[in-house]
């Protein structure tokens, strides 16, 4: 295993120092924080998407724009900015308040764009942006709700499905504890971008609590449900099963590889958040250029008809003259931004948990760049975990998530069976420090997590009769998997990791070498 010191990270791989993303009026389409000016593309950092959404304000109306408030915001100035098609700035505001600002359209421009830029004490200068239609005064209609839901008689915001806020303006993935299922709860997070998530079960995992790995306890892990007889690791896992791997004094990462799945526990120092990223140890720059965020699929062929009229052709005469898709020219990155070596954020795939009063929100993201991680769905990918559990005790959070060794969707890197490039991170705070990356409490590893452990239970039998260990179901094909005894052995005295991800029990091994001493003598007298 090949550790590269913290001190490097924190001097050449400071990771994200600044957040800045609008939630009124809607951040262009992916929303990405963390747009810095020298490394991404003016004016906004995004490029404009084929299917832009515009928020309609009116002329002589007041407005607050709101966004996620910056971690530097406080030595900070802010300038938003309404620019034209053309480029061209048509109204200049300057304001010192790190998370809002009323504004007063005074000029008609449609297809325009919003700018909030972030100018910190030293200069840098951080962006997010918005599309915007200033039309006049009476044009614009059912704008109260943010075109996400539909104004009450009393003057309140009905939000459809997926948002939440006086004006609708939040994402969120639930609005009252009963959208979260199986016990689930709705927890309100503020200053992040899904305003409200669902924090599940033991056991139960995904937007709505509606997913459960479909496994029994075993000797290995509490599928099921803690077990604090079997299961020495407060009760949820045997350390003896996987191989440890030491991010730091306080924090573990655990891996086994279980047919074609990775199994990985996080054992952190924390009660709040946690990550774990990776990705192949050589990986092209080129991977900046995915997801593709600009419009680059050509218009279909288009023929004239006998009357000159202009006709598309039929989709079976047409097909292989429509583009495919091709990597765009720069996504949003300056040459400069492109051209770098490859950050320790960037092009990255990952989870995110935090366990609170009994429950865990957990979820699948991808890392484009700097910017804080977004949810796989933004991409078009998937939630690709087959389990998910959480637990906090004495100050630690423990986090268990499975998944297919392969690559399943393109937000997806495949977890084996070489080398990653793997980076941890935890919050230092009780959840008030939602998923940004600050402080000391991170690092970056090269590990091997698909290692195949091969264990032997001695004298160690579990003390449940409902168990499945090895991909059995009953106590009596447990025995089939346990070295065979006439009497009970005794438990062994250590149990050594390779690092191989064997471990190797002392009495076990020291009854192998007197058989080979035994049969080496007698080999001698035949």
């Amino acid at each position: 295993m090949t550790t590269i010191p913290l001190l490097i990270l924190i001097i050449c791989c400071p990771l994200i120092r600044a957040n800045l993303v609008l939630t009124y009026p809607q951040a262009r389409f992916p929303p990405l924080d963390f747009l810095p000016s020298e490394i991404t593309s003016a004016p906004c950092g995004v490029p404009k998407p084929m299917k832009t959404f515009y928020t309609n304000f009116d002329i002589g109306e007041s407005y607050e724009v709101t966004w996620i408030p910056t971690t530097m915001g406080k030595n900070s100035t802010y300038r938003i900015r309404i620019i034209d098609s053309d480029g061209l700035t048509i109204q200049n505001i300057s304001t010192s308040d790190s998370k809002s600002s009323k504004i007063n359209p005074t000029t008609p421009c449609e297809q325009c764009m919003l700018l909030v830029e972030q100018i910190t004490s030293t200069g840098k200068i951080f962006k997010t942006c918005a599309d915007i239609n200033i039309l006049k005064k009476g044009a614009v209609k059912e704008e109260a709700c943010n075109q996400r839901g539909t104004k009450m008689q009393n003057g309140i915001c009905q939000c459809e499905i997926g948002y939440t806020g006086e004006k609708c303006e939040h994402y969120a993935h639930c609005s009252v504890d009963e959208d979260c299922l199986n016990g689930g709860k709705c927890v309100d997070q503020e200053d992040s971008l899904i305003r409200k998530k669902c924090y599940c079960s033991y056991g139960f995992f995904g937007q709505r609590c509606d997913r459960k790995f479909n496994a029994q306890n075993d000797l290995c892990f509490g599928y099921d449900d803690l077990n604090a007889l079997d299961l020495p690791r407060f009760g949820m896992f045997n350390p003896k099963c996987y191989v440890r791997h030491d991010l730091s004094a306080d924090d573990q990462l655990y891996s086994r590889r279980v047919e074609n799945e990775i199994e990985l526990i996080l054992d952190f120092k924390t009660s709040s958040w946690l990550s774990l990223g990776w990705r192949p140890t050589q990986l092209s720059t080129s991977c900046r250029l995915f997801p593709v965020l600009e419009d680059v699929r050509k218009n279909a062929r288009v023929l004239e008809n006998d009357g000159g009229e202009e006709e598309e052709e039929e989709e079976t005469d047409r097909r292989h003259f429509v583009a495919k898709p091709i990597m765009p020219k720069n996504n949003g990155f300056t040459d400069l931004g492109l051209k770098a070596p490859l950050h320790a954020m960037d092009c990255v795939d990952m989870i995110m948990a935090s366990v609170k009063d009994g429950r865990i929100f957990i979820s699948d993201y991808y890392s484009r760049d700097r910017s804080t991680p977004l949810e796989d769905y933004w991409y078009d990918g998937e939630m690709s975990l087959s389990a998910a559990y959480g637990l906090e005790v004495d100050g630690r959070t423990l986090v268990m998530f499975r998944r297919d060794i392969r690559e399943i969707e393109p937000t997806d890197h495949p977890l084996g069976p070489n080398d990653l490039f793997v980076l941890w991170a935890k919050g230092e705070n009780m959840f008030g420090d939602d998923f940004k990356y600050h402080g000391n409490n991170r690092g970056i590893e090269q590990l091997n997590l698909s290692q195949v452990v091969n264990l032997t239970f001695v004298g160690n039998e579990p003390k449940s009769n409902d168990v499945q260990a090895f991909g059995v179901k009953n106590q009596n094909d447990i025995q089939e998997h346990l070295i065979p005894m006439s009497t009970p052995a005794p438990k062994p005295k250590s149990a050594e990791n390779t690092g191989s991800g064997e471990i190797i029990d002392e009495n076990s091994a020291f009854s192998h070498r007197t058989i080979s001493i035994f049969v080496l003598i007698l080999a001698m007298f035949l």
